[in-house]
């Protein structure tokens, strides 16, 4: 992505203007907003652009005519059309003189991401400017933050680099890799990439961020074994535009602390910790674990108010290595400590209980009765041999702990629904219509995402039984709605789970006033054609998405 984009914004509506602006910033655009169609105008035609967003219905000047005047002096400035009101007429004139596109208010930061990139892309092409997306890398060895599994690190243009150190490798071999698709929308928490492994079922990486995807490394389609050996260096998966900056409140970094008394073996375990992702501590004897569990002492003092704390450079020294959330874990090789290993660890325990503790051990060593008489979370003989040190990471930096079965409840049949409507924060009235079989009132998707608006406090009703969706009934519905959302089952090609978007529905009846106010939600289903089998981790993300959608319009 080139560092002299520049966008124009023109558009009457300020709240407008300024979420283009906060979207795009990010993203390593040079950004200028109108709200005046005419001095829009004369901008537009005296300065250079890579993109302009006009808005159709504006005062003094609409979109049509701006463009009339607009295409005068500049025949092939790229221009996306943005319109709450996306009639057949407006949108044919719009495409006569020259728009390439347009999207609906109200509109997501990913749909005008995808809109723009996709603009972009094409004008480029069209251009000769070729089909590949620059990238500008940041600085070799910058520690990720992660989401489970999954990675991502900011670029120096505002774009981000992602891919996952995936668990479930111990012995095995990656044969394949599935890439997403340039121009994807990416969801935190549902698929990023797939991985065949061995005879295993897929495994399915999730996406560590939102946003569009701008560019895939088919260096992965030649070498999969990439996504094993070295996870965050070459084997990275795409870079992508990322569209919601709150999320980043959701990634963490994975900071050890390795006890190791032996300069060499530390140096190389170390060095394939990094290479890891984890941002790594080394202390060689008890005097540098009892500091390190000090500053961690101090750190969450602090946090709860009870003393100063200094803070020394960009993060601050205790800041560096503070036991909440900080320091997650501490690495103990048993080799280089000898018998002074389990003594190391009872301070551990009794100065940073929540602090997990991973003892590493040589094969045939002795010791492990030892260890185990504290409270260890993991022994691990040689976990670097096998790649069992990613399963071992996975489990030590998991971030959500699962719901424990509710055993007392007796299994009952599923209750089907073919609804589910709130009334939001904005009083806006939202109706998520979903088709036969997807929604359950008493389990899966539907229970969860009916938990999750009633722990917001909203309003909710729920419509029992199943239902066809057609047009005619999805508008009549939203003539008597603020917004509709209609989640469907649909294969797109992607990976199960995946979330496609779409605000430009067509329909073979006449819209009416619904115009613009429905949504669909389209997922990739299972095998079986429906969700049941997706696994809990992405559900959860989904009823995550769905509340968003139904939530903030």
């Amino acid at each position: 992505m080139a560092d002299d984009r520049k966008m124009l914004v023109v558009d009457d509506e300020e709240v407008v203007c300024q979420a283009c602006r906060r979207i795009f910033m990010r993203q390593g655009f040079e950004i200028e907003v109108n709200t005046d169609a005419r001095q829009g105008l004369v901008r537009a035609t005296e300065k250079d652009y890579s993109i302009i967003l006009l808005d159709i219905k504006m005062p003094n000047i609409d979109g049509i005519e701006f463009l009339e005047k607009l295409r005068e002096k500049k025949p092939d400035v790229p221009v996306l059309i943005i319109t709450g009101y996306p009639s057949i007429p407006n949108a044919s004139a719009a495409m006569r003189l020259g728009a390439c596109d347009y999207v609906t208010k109200p509109f997501t930061s990913e749909e005008i991401t995808w809109a723009v990139q996709r603009v972009l892309s094409t004008s480029e092409m069209l251009s000769g400017g070729g089909e590949e997306a620059e990238i500008e890398f940041a600085e070799p060895g910058a520690a990720p933050l992660f989401w489970d599994e999954s990675w991502v690190r900011m670029e120096i243009d505002g774009s981000a680099c992602v891919g996952a150190v995936p668990p479930g490798l111990r012995g095995s071999q990656v044969t394949a890799v599935r890439l997403p698709r340039i121009g994807e929308v990416l969801y935190q928490g549902l698929p990023l990439a797939g991985a065949t492994v061995s005879d295993k079922p897929m495994l399915i990486v999730p996406s560590p961020v939102s946003g569009v995807v701008v560019a895939v490394n088919q260096n992965l389609v030649q070498r999969p074994g990439l996504l094993a050996t070295d996870p965050c260096g070459e084997g990275w998966i795409a870079h992508v535009c990322t569209t919601r900056h709150e999320e980043a409140t959701n990634c963490k970094h994975r900071r050890v602390l390795l006890v190791n008394a032996d300069d060499s073996s530390a140096a190389e375990q170390t060095e394939k910790l990094t290479a890891l992702g984890c941002q790594v501590e080394r202390v060689a004897e008890r005097e540098g674990l009892l500091a390190a569990l000090a500053e961690g002492e101090n750190e969450d003092a602090a946090e709860k108010g009870t003393v100063p704390i200094c803070r020394n450079g960009p993060e601050g020294a205790a800041h560096k290595w503070g036991l909440s959330p900080f320091l997650r874990a501490v690495f103990i090789d048993a080799t280089s400590l000898g018998d002074d290993g389990p003594a190391l660890v009872e301070q551990v325990n009794r100065r940073a209980s929540r602090t997990r503790v991973v003892v590493m051990g040589a094969a045939g060593g002795v010791g492990e009765t030892a260890y185990r008489k504290h409270k260890i979370f993991y022994y691990a003989v040689e976990p670097f041999a096998d790649n069992e040190i990613a399963d071992i990471l996975a489990a030590v930096f998991q971030t959500r702990e699962a719901e424990p079965p509710e055993t007392h409840r007796k299994k009952t049949a599923p209750e089907p629904i073919s609804g589910i409507s709130i009334t939001n924060r904005n009083q806006h009235k939202v109706q998520l219509l979903a088709g036969p079989g997807l929604l359950w009132g008493n389990e899966g998707l539907g229970a969860l995402l009916a938990k999750k608006l009633l722990a917001r406090m909203l309003p909710v009703v729920v419509t029992p039984g199943e239902a066809y969706l057609t047009p005619a009934n999805i508008l009549k519905t939203a003539g008597a709605c603020d917004r509709v959302m209609v989640l469907l089952a649909r294969d797109s090609g992607l990976l199960p789970g995946s979330l496609a978007r779409d605000t430009k529905p067509e329909f073979d009846v006449d819209p009416g006033d619904a115009t613009g106010r429905v949504t669909i939600l389209a997922v990739q289903p299972d095998s079986l054609g429906g969700f049941a089998s997706l696994d809990e981790r992405t559900i959860a993300a989904l009823a995550d998405h769905v509340l968003w959608d139904m939530a903030s319009y």
